[in-house]
């Protein structure tokens, strides 16, 4: 068990979704905003892994119909949605985690929603200003952080109250051949 939620985002192969998996992570996530998203190998992907919760990763500007075709045609109603997304987007049979930016000023946040609270900084180089930002952003809302962190950051990163971390998922190296020191690292961290 894991002291965090964790959101495995990007998936593009059986062989991370089957790490994360054994990982007992609480999210996979697949990018379809992008005009590649093969759904038929999202699909089978998504019958080898049983557990987590599967998600839909849309920039946001992608047409309403679209949206609604790949999310009837993979039987997901969960969504990860970039910064820039258009609010009329949201189907209220949804669930809606909203990406926002903390290297930007952050506005009015709904109550009701979770949120991934993204950096281009790695949380090594955070601010003061920026860690009270994302402190004063997990006591009110449910974040997920989203940005470069080494094992070594856990402990600090667990101390600001988040509800878990975005981890990402990668090109293999060939089929079904990937390293996975680094997330080995930070998943052994993150264990009870």
């Amino acid at each position: 068990m894991l002291k965090t939620k964790i959101i495995a985002a990007d998936l593009q192969n059986l062989t991370d979704a089957r790490y994360f998996a054994a990982w007992l992570v609480d999210y996979m996530s697949f990018n379809l905003s992008e005009e590649s998203a093969n759904l038929s190998k999202i699909k089978e992907i998504m019958d080898w892994v049983e557990g987590p919760i599967f998600s839909a990763q849309y920039t946001g500007l992608e047409d309403l119909q679209s949206i609604e075709a790949q999310l009837e045609a993979l039987s997901i109603d969960h969504l990860i949605l970039g910064p820039f997304a258009n609010e009329d987007l949201v189907n209220s049979d949804w669930q809606v985690t909203k990406t926002i930016l903390l290297d930007d000023e952050v506005g009015e946040l709904t109550s009701d929603r979770t949120y991934i609270a993204q950096s281009t900084l790695a949380f090594s180089e955070f601010s003061q200003d920026k860690m009270n930002t994302l402190r004063k952003l997990c006591n009110s809302h449910s974040i997920y952080l989203d940005c470069g962190f080494s094992s070594a950051d856990i402990h600090s990163i667990l101390d600001v109250g988040i509800t878990g971390l975005v981890l990402r998922g990668s090109e293999e190296e060939k089929v079904g051949v990937k390293s996975y020191e680094d997330l080995d690292e930070i998943l052994e961290a993150l264990e009870d």
